[in-house]
């Protein structure tokens, strides 16, 4: 890692400089504030490297082998840092050990009411931990949960980390989610939709809804089911169904059925 470019500065910045972009950056992906954890973890490696002249100095000597060890050593020194630097801004955080990161796959469905799901992962130590994460409804895809104390435990005189769920939704063979809203579609003879019908239709979370499909709909028409999409868990506000009605052709063998359709066409006088 190119220790320079990871703090966007050039090799003559100076510690002003050095201590300018390292606070920018810190605040931008500290994980407390929704970031990437390894990213963060690569900030505070580059800073506390170039801003130690010693350090610094074995960084960019050629002929020396620069030995990042003491990183790792000092890694819970990186919280003292972070805080000093933002104290009286909000900022200011407690040493404590590492944060974990998992990814947590969740249906669809999972989603339009929360469920609680179980994360399983491991612990430098080895140690496997469950551990019960509230998936809340509405939910965003990528988006960044945190189950405070959940995190790794290696120094045992610090607090332990906490867990972040990084929320993964699978994509559903009948529905697509629209922001608050649920998309999905229904096939219908040409024939019924010219009288018109009401079917049965199964929602995401399996609950049977009548749709009433009104005479000469045509193929194509999205259909409106308020209430039916997905709750969101900060304004409570629940999104619509919507349900694109496609048209089927149906296949005619047998000619007098196909002379009853000529027919009734000329009849009609429906045009080709």
């Amino acid at each position: 890692m190119d220790y320079y470019n990871r703090l966007g500065v050039k090799k003559d910045a100076s510690p002003d400089e050095l201590k300018r972009a390292y606070k920018k950056l810190a605040m931008k992906h500290h994980p407390d504030r929704g970031g990437d954890q390894k990213t963060f973890q690569e900030i505070n490696e580059a800073y506390d490297t170039l801003k130690d002249p010693n350090k610094k100095a074995a960084y960019d000597n050629p002929q020396t082998q620069f030995n990042t060890s003491a990183f790792n050593q000092n890694y819970g020194n990186f919280n003292d840092i972070f805080s000093q630097m933002f104290s009286g801004r909000g900022f200011a955080q407690q040493r404590k050990n590492p944060d974990i990161q998992l990814n947590l796959t969740v249906e669809l469905a999972d989603i339009v009411n929360g469920k609680n799901m179980v994360g399983r992962y491991r612990l430098s130590n080895g140690e496997e931990v469950v551990a019960n994460i509230n998936v809340p409804p509405g939910i965003e895809n990528g988006q960044l949960m945190k189950v405070n104390g959940m995190g790794d435990n290696v120094n045992p005189n610090l607090p332990r980390g906490d867990l972040y769920a990084k929320i993964i939704i699978k994509k559903h063979p009948l529905f697509e989610r629209d922001r608050l809203h649920l998309r999905t579609s229904c096939s219908i003879n040409v024939i019924t939709l010219i009288l018109g019908t009401e079917i049965e239709l199964k929602t995401i979370d399996n609950k049977a809804l009548k749709l009433k499909i009104p005479k000469g709909t045509n193929p194509g028409t999205i259909l409106s089911i308020p209430g039916y999409g997905i709750t969101d868990y900060k304004t409570q506000r629940c999104g619509n169904l919507y349900v694109e009605v496609k048209g089927v052709t149906p296949k005619l063998d047998k000619w007098e059925d196909i002379d009853k359709v000529k027919k009734l066409n000329d009849e009609l006088n429906l045009g080709s």
